[in-house]
């Protein structure tokens, strides 16, 4: 099976089914590099390339352990697209869609992927507006947006949708009980109407940590 990388502050459950299905997790310890109450987040050290892509590492350390420039990798690149601030891109991630003749649609939320759930390259989850009309303008890609909040995150007022969740074969993933997030039905239609399946774990709080990034047989 593949290799997830994972925050170590991941629930028991999202651990313990992960590992029941065969996967290897790589599970990445605190780098105060990133910033207070992030130090984990997989989607600061690292950006997936697309559903089938690589995961691309950094060029270089995060700038500062603070928004924005701790946010360099944590853009969302899709088919034909990359979508996140585009004043703090890491240069390895502008150089890999350049080459690719990927079309750079720039947002104001420098922690994109954590405001997106990349359910395929051609659908997004979000909770941030303006990400949603962002999505909304790029041919071929469809969005849901969601309301905000209801995602814990500690040491902040509330965490993203995308950062509590991660695509892992044919499921997405959630960190916790997404079933209690108010628009729960309308994101379960919309990922199984992708021709994939929802995995949640009931009575775990439903916990931003960094995104859940499967990087398949790739050596990191």
């Amino acid at each position: 099976m593949s290799t997830v990388l994972l925050s170590h502050r991941a629930c028991g459950g999202l651990v313990d089914y992960l590992l029941s299905r065969g996967h290897r997790l790589r599970l990445l310890g605190d780098d105060p590099r990133c910033g207070p109450g992030v130090e984990a987040h997989p989607d600061l050290r690292f950006c997936k390339a697309g559903p089938a892509g690589p995961v691309l590492g950094p060029s270089a350390p995060p700038r500062a352990p603070a928004y924005p420039d701790n946010a360099a990798m944590c853009a969302v690149l899709l088919d034909g697209f990359l979508i996140h601030r585009l004043d703090v891109t890491d240069s390895g991630i502008l150089q890999y869609a350049r080459a690719r003749g990927l079309r750079e649609v720039n947002v104001r939320q420098g922690y994109t992927k954590c405001s997106c759930v990349t359910v395929d390259g051609e659908s997004v989850i979000t909770s941030d507006l303006g990400i949603g009309r962002a999505l909304a303008a790029c041919p071929g890609i469809t969005v849901l947006t969601v309301r905000a909040g209801h995602v814990s995150l500690p040491g902040f007022d509330t965490g993203f949708i995308g950062g509590a969740s991660g695509r892992v074969g044919g499921e997405i993933v959630f960190n916790g009980d997404v079933s209690r997030h108010p628009d729960f039905q309308k994101m379960r239609e919309f990922i199984v109407s992708r021709g994939l399946s929802v995995r949640y774990f009931p009575g775990e709080e439903l916990t931003d940590i960094g995104s859940i990034i499967e990087i398949g047989g790739e050596n990191l």
